[in-house]
């Protein structure tokens, strides 16, 4: 993956959650799982599916948080980009900054 991208999904984090985004959640599912955690915990649904069981040579994945009546949802081929990216959009749409520690 592009270094970028993944700099640039924390960075956006990080403007939302303090210094609670864990290491590496861009590149890594399951440091994104803990993101999708504490997100969990601040009253959000989450929800990733697989949108390729079963194929050998493809993957697509989407995450999903939901909060009151909004869904946040993003895919992407990698896990961890799509919960990172599905979580900017939720925590973007807050009424007030979510910090979290």
């Amino acid at each position: 993956m592009n270094p970028s991208i993944s700099e640039k999904l924390e960075n956006e984090l990080k403007k939302y959650l303090d210094v609670a985004v864990p290491a590496h959640a861009a590149t890594d599912i399951h440091a994104a799982l803990e993101l999708a955690d504490t997100l969990k915990s601040k009253g959000f649904g989450f929800h990733l599916k697989d949108l390729c069981p079963g194929s050998p040579d493809q993957t697509r994945w989407q995450a999903v948080f939901s909060k009151n009546e909004d869904e946040f949802t993003a895919d992407h081929a990698d896990a961890s980009v799509a919960v990172c990216t599905a979580a900017i959009g939720a925590l973007s749409n807050q009424e007030s900054p979510v910090f979290l520690s």
